[in-house]
């Protein structure tokens, strides 16, 4: 636990990084403080190996507290922070699945890089009808115009998970345009 407080940035990422791996029996509550104070770490890199080791640990750190300290990461300067943030909500499940969180994953939806994006999708998509709000459908319709296949992609899957709200008539024909898509294996997800 001491390399989490090395003055060295390489160690203490290496240190985050560890911890990640052997998540099954390091999962208590010093560690889980310790990676809590990781995500405030000048390093990007340290914010982004706290945010993966999270994830890893998924329903053993779904506090309120973990929970609410990667909400505030998804709002990161540094992008990679950003996109682990939403990938350790999801793995966190559905106590992760707030209205708070959701509203900040829709926004995520609007993040300028594509992993952002398809991180929030992933979200979306492991949330199921939970997050079915009119917001996020009408967030994930608007991303399956994104440049990025991956966007499309991901968005097609989570709209697909979301379930019978999604069905509105424009999602319809969404789907069924995307189904003769012959490009970057649309048609595939749809």
């Amino acid at each position: 636990m001491v390399t989490l407080d090395d003055g060295n940035a390489c160690v203490r990422r290496y240190a985050c990084e560890a911890l990640g791996k052997i998540t099954t029996k390091t999962a208590t509550s010093e560690v889980i403080n310790r990676l809590v104070s990781a995500l405030g770490d000048d390093d990007e890199y340290i914010r982004m190996s706290a945010c993966r080791c999270l994830g890893e640990m998924s329903e053993k750190v779904a506090t309120s507290q973990i929970i609410n300290q990667l909400v505030i990461a998804l709002e990161d300067g540094h992008v990679g922070v950003r996109e682990h943030a939403c990938e350790a909500l999801g793995k966190i499940g559905k106590k992760a699945a707030t209205k708070e969180v959701i509203n900040r994953i829709i926004s995520a939806l609007r993040d300028n890089h594509e992993h952002v994006k398809m991180s929030a999708c992933r979200y979306l998509d492991k949330m199921n009808e939970k997050a079915a709000t009119s917001d996020v459908i009408n967030q994930l319709v608007i991303a399956l115009e994104d440049e990025s296949a991956g966007v499309r992609r991901y968005a097609y899957e989570a709209l697909g998970k979301v379930g019978e709200q999604a069905a509105s008539n424009e999602v319809i024909d969404r789907f069924l345009m995307a189904l003769g898509h012959d490009h970057d294996d649309i048609g595939k997800y749809a």
